[in-house]
């Protein structure tokens, strides 16, 4: 699809398929293509649309400090700019948390939410992890260092065991639309600041907290208390996976969430 002028920022954005409109937001420092085994798999029955956020991959990276209200607007615009009305939307890590702030904000344009490994309000621990990847990203010789650093707190054991992580890596370092270490840098402050606990009560569309048994990062605790907050929420543990499923474990992923949206259209 190309380029899209949302919010007035630059955003790449791809879309496929045909059907009820799901939108898929990213996490701290990931493309849209992240996604690329949720588009192959369920554009057949749905429209998905998959977006680099701002200061990442080939979406224009605007000055000033970041927060998760300014992703949330810049998602808005591009549903705007796309014509999409209401969509599904589903979000991992730092995109639950835009994901929060999107369905907020913007209630009847939000059909559904599925929260992948994510939390309404850090704690120190939290803070401090999102610290240490901002003084590797400092600090690190080269990309493919930065991101075994902070990928180590993803992604479970298999994935670097089975030789999976190291072709991710060579991929990553050969992009040439790598994140600048001041875009992640401002990203990543936009996390340690996050806080929708005292109104993500007010979320009232069907919603779904996924997160893998193994996930170090956000562990099963977060999703827990975002389940606690949010009426009719519910959480799903998905065993042997770390921080997202979606990508080490795509086809069960996928059919997750097919059952989540085909029981909300026959409810």
């Amino acid at each position: 699809m190309g380029t899209i002028d949302a919010n007035g920022v630059a955003l790449h954005a791809e879309q496929v398929g045909a059907g009820d409109d799901v939108l898929f937001i990213s996490g701290l420092a990931d493309e849209g293509a992240c996604w690329v085994d949720q588009a192959a798999g369920l554009s057949d029955r749905w429209r998905i649309t998959t977006f680099d956020n701002r200061g990442v991959g080939r979406s224009a990276t605007p000055p000033g400090e970041y927060r998760t209200a300014d992703f949330a607007g810049d998602t808005i615009a591009l549903m705007d700019a796309l014509g999409i009305e209401r969509a599904h939307v589903v979000g991992s890590s730092m995109g639950g948390a835009i994901a929060q702030e999107l369905a907020l904000a913007h209630p009847a344009r939000v059909r559904s939410l599925v929260l992948n490994g994510t939390y309404c309000r850090g704690d120190h621990f939290f803070r401090e992890v999102i610290r240490s990847w901002q003084w590797a990203a400092r600090k690190s010789d080269n990309l493919r260092e930065f991101l075994n650093v902070v990928n180590l707190w993803c992604f479970s054991p298999r994935i670097y065991n089975d030789g999976t992580m190291e072709g991710w890596l060579q991929e990553a370092a050969a992009s040439p639309h790598a994140q600048s270490v001041d875009a992640f840098c401002r990203s990543a402050d936009a996390l340690i600041a996050h806080d929708t606990a005292d109104r993500i009560g007010a979320i009232s569309v069907p919603t779904l907290m996924t997160v893998g048994q193994l996930d170090l990062c956000l562990p099963e605790r977060f999703s827990r208390e975002l389940a606690a907050r949010i009426p009719g929420a519910r959480v799903e543990v998905i065993a042997d996976q770390g921080h997202q499923p979606f990508q080490e474990g795509p086809e069960a992923y996928n059919v997750l969430l097919a059952g989540f949206w085909s029981s909300i259209a026959e409810g």
